[in-house]
This record gives C-alpha cells, structure tokens and sequence, in this order.
C-alpha cells in the first residue's frame, strides 16, 4: 500500500484504492490541502477500488473545499469512481462528469 501522492502545485493522485483501509491516510492528505487554501486538482484515474467510506471521504473534502472557498476540480476519473458516484447517487456532489 502505498501513500497518497501530491505535490506543490494542489495535485492530489489517489493510488488503485479508496476504501475504508485508506481513508485515514487520504484524509490527512486532503485536509493539508485544504489548510493550503489553494485550488486542488485531483487525479481519480488510477482508481481500481472505492467503498461507501471512499465516497463518503470525497463527500466530506467536496462540503469542507465549499465552505472554506477552497475550488477542487478533476483531472481524470476511473470508471470504477464514475459508475460508484453514479449508483450512489453522487456525481453532482462530487463533480464527476
């Protein structure tokens, strides 16, 4: 397993899975982003596996980036994050178009 990727620019990269075993580290990763108060950029492409608790931390970041006008955007989705935020009920929240 390895760490969730960034670098200075606010590009956060998620590795093959966004679940309940990552949720920890990923959090930590999205809040210093946030604390940045800097446009955030996140690269969804290399997600293989995401659960309700990977969602629900997208979820989360998304109302957190609104409130603190921080803008969050996306630079490639799986399919796997597309069709999850689909049945979920969630592209609109999460911006996935």
């Amino acid at each position: 397993m390895s760490e969730p990727a960034e670098n200075t620019e606010g590009l956060v990269t998620f590795d093959d899975t966004l679940d309940i075993t990552m949720a920890a580290t990923y959090f930590e990763k999205l809040t210093e982003m946030l604390n940045q108060h800097k446009s955030i950029v996140l690269d969804g492409e290399g997600i293989e596996r995401i659960d309700g608790a990977g969602l629900q931390l997208l979820v989360g970041f998304f109302k957190a980036a609104e409130s603190l006008h921080v803008t969050i955007k996306w630079q490639a989705c799986s399919d796997v994050l597309k069709k999850s935020a689909k049945l979920s009920g969630l592209t609109v929240c999460l911006e996935i178009k």
